[in-house]
């Protein structure tokens, strides 16, 4: 897969990517803040946007809203949260397919990745965005 990974914090970013790239054999990009997560994920086509919920310049959430609005995501988003409260996952849910809580265990995020994709087949494959 070819994954757009949206993550302000350099340690989490580096650990995901190994953890996507090593482990999952996935192509990775990686972004820093809302305004790249936005230009990329309109610009290049991705199976995937993991991206995280609190970055500079804008929030993974009205990133989101932007991708719904013009209508040029190209793949499902899954968002990255150290805030996974039970309002902040519903505040998620119209624009993504899951959620995956920080700190994640680097050896199981693919895992989760495909416990989500399989989860999102079993609900009919709503679209994220």
């Amino acid at each position: 897969m070819k994954i757009l990974l949206c993550e302000d914090d350099s340690n989490i970013a580096i650990i995901a990517r190994l953890a996507l790239e090593q482990v999952g054999g996935h192509q990775v990009t990686w972004v820093t803040d809302g305004e790249q997560a936005l230009a990329k994920g309109t610009a290049e086509n991705f199976d995937l946007i993991l991206i995280d919920d609190m970055m500079p310049k804008m929030s993974g959430g009205d990133v989101c809203a932007a991708y719904k609005k013009s209508g040029r995501a190209t793949g499902p988003v899954i968002f990255l949260s150290a805030n996974p409260q039970d309002a902040r996952v519903a505040e998620f849910s119209p624009v993504a397919i899951g959620y995956i809580a920080k700190p994640f265990d680097p050896m199981r995020l693919c895992a989760q990745i495909e416990s989500i994709y399989q989860a999102r087949s079993s609900a009919g494959g709503k679209k994220a965005v």
